[in-house]
């Protein structure tokens, strides 16, 4: 016993309070979540909310990975039978979840939830919900935008972000996002977001730059990246010269790592 870590118990962001209208709090302002360190019960809260208030209209989500007896898709379940307009975009290619994708795909159909299973030829990863409600200056779009999985059970488990916000920008983003994985659009242009396989290592190496451009003419510059792995050559090459100009660099990276750091 002595040997195992104790167990850590996440702690609850303070602009979020159970119970209380999650909508209202996201209006007042973006919320950064960070799992496993605080809970990941807000972004089940948010589902769940949106699956019973009666101004929801629509709730779209990708579902890369969940858990058994998933509390999200029984809110996409519920919401689907109380009318409203469900897509789930379900990735049939996840790693050793195959199987169980495709039976959770199967049940969300039989609930009415309109089930899309991603773009031939390519893996969906991104992790996002867009909500779109009724309020009295109009329709407002509410976001999650994550780096983990749908799941309450990993959550405890894995280091993610998740972002939650009405920014107009981003909502219509991901209408054009879900458009396009859906097959209603099949190239869109996005302000926000960068989305593979078109505009990732472009939009990277792009801010990269623009940190190089501020250190040589001596201005502030910093980059700091949380990452699975590092093995893109071009953007190594941009963080090379970077750092080269003076740029402080800081990488998290918990797998491969094709860079090497250190070297004057």
């Amino acid at each position: 016993e002595d040997l195992r870590q104790e167990s850590y118990v996440p702690q609850r962001n303070p602009r979020i309070t159970p119970g209380e209208n999650i909508f209202s709090e996201i209006k007042k302002g973006d919320i950064l979540l960070h799992h496993p360190y605080e809970t990941f019960d807000p972004v089940v809260d948010f589902i769940k909310q949106a699956a019973k208030d009666e101004k929801v209209l629509a709730i779209k989500q990708t579902l890369y990975r969940t858990s058994s007896n998933s509390p999200i898709i029984d809110a996409l379940i519920d919401a689907a039978h109380a009318g409203k307009q469900v897509l789930a975009l379900v990735e049939i290619k996840a790693r050793f979840d195959e199987d169980a994708n495709i039976a959770w795909a199967r049940k969300l159909e039989r609930a009415g939830v309109h089930v899309v299973y991603g773009i031939v030829g390519l893996k969906t990863h991104c992790k996002l919900i867009e909500v779109v409600r009724q309020e009295a200056d109009g329709l407002r779009r509410y976001c999650h935008v994550g780096t983990g999985n749908y799941n309450p059970k990993t959550a405890r488990l894995y280091t993610d972000l998740g972002l939650l916000t009405c920014d107009p920008v981003v909502g219509q983003d991901l209408t054009r996002l879900f458009n396009q994985l859906s097959g209603y659009a099949p190239k869109s242009s996005f302000h926000r977001l960068l989305v593979a396989p078109r505009t990732v290592r472009t939009g990277l190496i792009q801010r990269i730059r623009r940190e190089e451009d501020a250190a040589r003419a001596g201005k502030e510059a910093w980059i700091k990246i949380k990452v699975n792995s590092i093995v893109d050559e071009k953007t190594i090459d941009a963080l090379y010269r970077a750092s080269q100009a003076g740029v402080k660099i800081d990488i998290v990276e918990r797998g491969i790592c094709a860079l090497k750091p250190g070297v004057p």
